[in-house]
């Protein structure tokens, strides 16, 4: 049973010109916000019942775009992270800044047995604490094979995945790297506590460094301010308190990564001065996904919407093509220029009196996304534009033929009654 959380949505603007879902934009007051919901799985592995928090794209979840597949983040401590991820993958999806995704937040049920790699006596002089440690071997089996296969096969996602955890979840995306390499291509450790079980992954770091599993595999670490007040970075690499052991192990973990330079692991950290352990995530995970998805930001457009540019298609066609290809030899599948990425386009171009170009859009999404009532749609405005009814009214059919939408019944019975 699914269980929707009440908590926000964008209205997705397909264009300048301000073409918007009306199906999403004319909600009456009183429906519900909703950006994921709930689900759950039994694992045979931890012999217990699992939740998880899972977004979906609102193209995907039922908003006007056609089907399409996403890459999946996974979200250690998941109702504490959820909405931050979703919102800045929201906004930067959005822009076409990185990949729209699919989230899968896992709450925690037992945390210090999942998130710790190996079974410690006593914990901040405790030993109720560490009671359970040592369960990440067995989590990550979960991981591996019940988990994944369970989103997999449920949800529209693809192969290409990114873990993401903070404090002994950033321990255990690290844990992953080392002994799953292979589960996930993108690992996130934001302040992660790399003091665990007396540095146990720093000192196992150089030996993972040597190996070849790395290849093709990136790591962004977060670091917060935890420091004692007076100390700084310099000084606190020689201090030998247990205040300072937790920043202290993520610093040998750190020149550890870059002394290897030979590594294929592309690695990249940043030290955050004005944020502590608890403020830390947030823009953690911004930078994280900006470092992370540098290729998939397409620039250079602007050219083509210049007053004197020429109405030729060509230019932007050939663009598209090139970025693209580059965008799944990253990903490892074929990815095609982005539906409501081009669909924008070609409303842009509307606005600026380049019908060739605009056309040229709208015909690539119907070409790359035939299935999808919104490019028929897109395409009947272009026609309706150019005054050309006879044309609009068949894109329009054909959008209704393919999904109900009272716009497109709109605009059909307007153009039928003149």
């Amino acid at each position: 049973m699914r269980n929707f959380l009440l908590l926000f949505v964008a209205v997705t603007v397909l264009a300048a010109c301000g073409k918007v879902d009306n199906r999403q934009a004319d909600e009456a007051p009183g429906e519900p916000i909703v950006i994921g919901h709930m689900d759950s799985l039994r694992s045979e592995i931890l012999d217990e019942t699992r939740n998880i928090w899972v977004h979906v794209p609102d193209e995907a979840a039922g908003a006007i775009y056609g089907k399409s597949t996403y890459p999946v983040l996974y979200l250690l401590d998941g109702p504490g992270h959820f909405h931050a991820v979703t919102g800045l993958l929201n906004n930067l999806g959005q822009n076409a800044i990185v990949p729209r995704m699919v989230v899968v937040a896992i709450p925690n049920t037992d945390r210090t047995r999942d998130l710790t790699p190996s079974h410690v006596d006593v914990m901040f002089g405790d030993s109720t604490f560490a009671r359970t440690s040592g369960g990440g071997d067995k989590f990550m089996e979960f991981m591996e094979k019940e988990l994944i296969p369970y989103v997999e096969g449920k949800y529209p996602v693809t192969g290409y995945r990114t873990f993401v955890g903070h404090s002994f979840g950033g321990l255990t995306a690290i844990y992953a790297l080392f002994s799953h390499p292979e589960l996930f291509s993108n690992y996130v450790a934001i302040d992660p506590s790399m003091w665990w079980d007396d540095w146990l992954l720093v000192r196992e770091t150089d030996a993972v460094l040597e190996g070849p599993t790395l290849e093709g595999k990136a790591l962004f670490l977060g670091m917060a301010n935890t420091m004692e007040e007076g100390m700084d970075i310099d000084r606190v690499r020689e201090d030998t308190a247990q205040s300072s052991n937790h920043i202290r192990s993520i610093l040998s973990f750190i020149e550890k990564l870059e002394s290897k330079e030979d590594s294929p692991l592309e690695f990249g950290w940043k030290y955050y001065e004005d944020d502590d352990h608890g403020s830390v995530p947030l823009i953690t995970e911004y930078d994280a996904l900006r470092f992370l998805f540098p290729w998939y930001r397409l620039r250079g457009l602007n050219k083509f919407f210049e007053e004197d540019a020429e109405d030729d298609p060509a230019g932007i066609l050939m663009a598209l093509e090139e970025h693209y290809r580059q965008v799944s030899e990253h990903f490892g599948y074929p990815v095609p220029p982005s539906e409501p990425d081009v669909n924008q386009l070609g409303y842009n171009f509307m606005n600026t009196n380049k019908p060739a170009m605009a056309k040229a859009m709208f015909e690539l999404n119907i070409k790359n996304y035939p299935e999808s009532a919104n490019v028929y749609d897109s395409m009947g405005d272009f026609y309706l534009d150019q005054a050309d009814t006879l044309q609009a009214i068949g894109q329009f059919r054909k959008a209704l033929e393919l999904g109900d939408s009272p716009f497109t019944r709109e605009k059909l019975s307007q153009l039928e009654e003149s």
